[in-house]
């Protein structure tokens, strides 16, 4: 059997003290052959460099000004000399396994440029509390439904990457959603059906916790600018209408999440308006529950 290809993880870092020894951690533990570990600590003002360097040369820490999280991972992607590149979040882990079997996938299916597994859910204290089964890919989940189904231990191709650029700063919410529909365009994605990582909740990480306007709006933004290229094949423009409603969908749960409801039904209207069929979906209801749920709690204008 020929060499696997080579794999680099970047972890993007910032005041992540409480949870980066896991994470780095989990990373040593990898049995893939010809692995590498990048920690960009993002400025972070408490021990988070600290914990990273401890681990000596066997992990690659670079410090910068906080930047962001696209920044961090720019700076680490560049750094990064894997052929099948990949980044984990601080308060995540890695099972022993998963670079080298989602390496094994992506070397005996070239025309596929990233895989994604199934993974655990923990919460604080580290303790599994269910699983995620991911969706088998779909290109018309991706773009006209806007289902992000690639989670922790997702590797891709460096050449898709490349084609595709790094995460773009200006979204601070969604950025691995519109990072997977560029790189999406340059190939397949495939589903490994393992669990292979753990995706950890907690009130402090993005996808939870309280969101201003301002990325209450991303999802409009983004497809408005992913719409606007100039390579786009026919079948991904024919769902535009699909795509700017789920947008609106996906922005009503953002805005009713963090209080916003007259806003957020605002949206989900407005989605109906564009397209009727995204309405019956079980995202919708799950969306419709979020805001209800908020509603019951909080109130921000």
């Amino acid at each position: 059997m020929s060499a696997l290809p080579s794999v680099s993880i970047v972890v993007p870092a910032y005041n992540a003290v409480r949870y980066i020894g896991e994470a780095v951690t989990s990373l040593l533990m990898q049995d893939h052959p010809d692995f590498e570990i990048i920690v960009v600590d993002d400025g972070s003002m408490d021990g988070t460099a600290d914990i990273a360097g401890a681990f000596g040369d066997r992990v690659i820490l670079h410090r910068q000004v906080n930047a962001g999280q696209s920044a961090a991972l720019r700076v680490g992607w560049s750094m990064a000399r894997g052929e099948l590149i990949g980044y984990l979040s601080a308060d995540d882990r890695l099972r022993p396994e998963a670079t080298r079997r989602c390496a094994e996938v992506l070397a005996a299916r070239p025309e596929c440029v990233l895989v994604y597994p199934d993974f655990d859910l923990i919460d604080e204290s580290s303790h599994r509390t269910g699983t995620v089964r991911a969706p088998e890919f779909s290109r018309w989940a991706l773009y006209a439904n806007l289902h992000c189904m690639p989670g922790p231990g997702s590797l891709f191709r460096r050449s898709a990457y490349e084609a595709a650029g790094p995460w773009n700063p200006q979204f601070r919410q969604i950025p691995d959603l519109d990072f997977f529909l560029r790189v999406a365009l340059h190939g397949d994605f495939i589903r490994l059906p393992e669990v292979l990582a753990d995706f950890r909740r907690h009130d402090e990480s993005t996808t939870y916790r309280y969101a201003p306007f301002d990325r209450g709006e991303e999802p409009l933004r983004m497809v408005s600018v992913f719409l606007g290229r100039q390579d786009l094949s026919e079948d991904i423009l024919r769902w535009e209408s699909a795509m700017r409603s789920n947008a609106h969908l996906l922005s009503a749960a953002i805005h009713g999440q963090s209080g916003r409801t007259a806003l957020a039904l605002k949206r989900i209207l407005k989605a109906a308006m564009l397209s009727p069929s995204s309405m019956v979906s079980k995202k919708t209801l799950s969306y419709l529950k979020t805001i209800t749920k908020a509603a019951r709690t909080t109130s921000v204008p």
